[in-house]
């Protein structure tokens, strides 16, 4: 099994630490502030991307050494590992609903 190297996990904990201790401040914030739907929206939008570039870069470079380590059975069998994430992920928002 390989594991992600150092670049990877800090780039992935970054991304969870912006989404889930940076953003909500930011977006109580605009709220606070009285800013309009539209630009609370967009400020929403930015959060989200940031957290998606920074997620998805570790995720990505995690692949990619994977992938040269293992070749495509090791891709696979990430790439279903990322997947059965990802609908676990979507389970449990849709349970919270």
């Amino acid at each position: 099994m390989i594991y992600p190297d150092r670049r990877e996990m800090i780039l992935m904990i970054l991304a969870f630490v912006w989404f889930f201790v940076l953003s909500p401040p930011l977006l109580a914030l605009s709220i606070h502030l009285g800013w309009p739907f539209e630009i609370r929206a967009w400020v929403a939008r930015v959060v989200f991307l940031i957290f998606a570039l920074l997620g998805g870069t570790g995720v990505f470079l995690y692949m990619r050494r994977v992938a040269r380590a293992m070749g495509a059975p090791g891709l696979v069998v990430t790439l279903i590992w990322i997947g059965l994430a990802i609908l676990l992920a979507r389970g449990l928002l849709a349970a919270g609903r």
